[in-house]
């Protein structure tokens, strides 16, 4: 459930002192997949450099004396991590909401390890059957995401799990089935446009252009969500999201940055305005010194002059932010 504490910090932030209560944290950038869609990828044996277990567990403990209330944990695929669990308990014992975010390879026979310390889950789907490894390159990684989560529907009933796909023209035949596979499962289901203008760590291997829908297209599928929703999907969308697939003239301000900070694996809080320069990184900066800094301060700023990110979180945030009704009723349909 949505805890009383977690919406008044949310107010707080709001009203108060536009301080973030949400840390994000990429604890990875290696994965066992291989999307064609995806920024943050690098192949599972990469060599790479990440925070060790104890500076992990030291931030999420510096977080919640900070005042976070809440942790986003993925990748990457954060389950390749052998310590997932542990880091994912001190989080918890720490007082911290969790969300982990995963594409399911080891969802069944890591959940008894992880799930114990979760609030919500989130699930990578972009297709069914064949389409979905074929889209992500992992044979067999339906099945298994498929029997994953429903291990966690049947054994953890209480953890939020919202099943995600990425929308592009790998998958615009595929999205009502998507549907029905959440309504099935029990489950919400959220429709993320494809992000193409964040900072990533690894070359696409596909062309853009040959999979990025087109602003007809956009518009197409929105009202296909739009209308998946009336007829009683379990789809989680905003109108005021929704407006923003396809051709968008409404100014967009990005509030999203007072509320949520991002850590990178190796510590870095990346400044995502000026082509991912660090702004510190947690292993040399305390988070109460960078947050209440003037840096952090001019780097809100500038975020809100940003009008390319349409990402769903990101978007839905700051229509929240801005007292959107449809906004703040779509999130509490989805995290209650």
């Amino acid at each position: 459930m949505l805890s009383t504490r977690l919406v008044l910090k949310a107010l707080r932030t709001r009203f108060v002192d536009q301080r973030p209560f949400i840390l994000s944290h990429l604890i990875t950038l290696r994965c066992n997949a291989d999307c064609a869609t995806c920024l943050w990828k690098m192949p599972a044996n990469a060599a790479v450099n990440e925070l060790s277990t104890e500076d992990v567990i030291g931030l999420y403990r510096e977080a919640a004396a900070t005042g976070f209330q809440a942790l986003v944990l993925w990748g990457g695929e954060p389950l390749i991590r052998p310590d997932a669990a542990d880091v994912l308990r001190a989080a918890r014992e720490a007082g911290l909401n969790t969300t982990l975010i995963t594409n399911g390879w080891f969802l069944e026979a890591r959940a008894n390890q992880v799930l114990p310390h979760v609030n919500r889950l989130m699930v990578s789907v972009d297709g069914i059957g064949a389409r979905h490894d074929e889209i992500r390159r992992k044979e067999d990684l339906f099945e298994r995401l498929d029997r994953g989560l429903a291990y966690t529907r049947h054994h953890y009933p209480d953890i939020v799990v919202i099943v995600n796909a990425v929308l592009s023209r790998l998958n615009t035949d595929q999205l009502e089935d998507i549907a029905r596979f959440g309504k099935r499962h029990g489950t919400h289901v959220a429709f993320q446009a494809m992000d193409t203008t964040d900072y990533g760590f690894a070359e696409r291997s596909i062309d853009l252009p040959t999979i990025q829908l087109s602003e007809e297209e956009e518009s197409e599928i929105a009202a296909q969500i739009a209308d998946m929703q009336k007829r009683g999907y379990p789809v989680r969308a905003s109108n005021a999201y929704l407006d923003r697939l396809g051709p968008c003239d409404r100014e967009y301000r990005c509030h999203f940055k007072k509320v949520c900070l991002r850590v990178e694996p190796n510590g870095d809080i990346l400044d995502c305005t000026m082509d991912a320069v660090p702004l510190a990184n947690v292993s040399a900066r305390t988070l109460e010194s960078f947050i209440t800094g003037s840096d952090f301060t001019y780097f809100q700023a500038r975020a809100e002059t940003c009008q390319r990110c349409r990402d769903a979180a990101v978007v839905e945030v700051s229509h929240m932010w801005e007292g959107r009704p449809a906004a703040i009723w779509n999130a509490l349909k989805s995290l209650a």
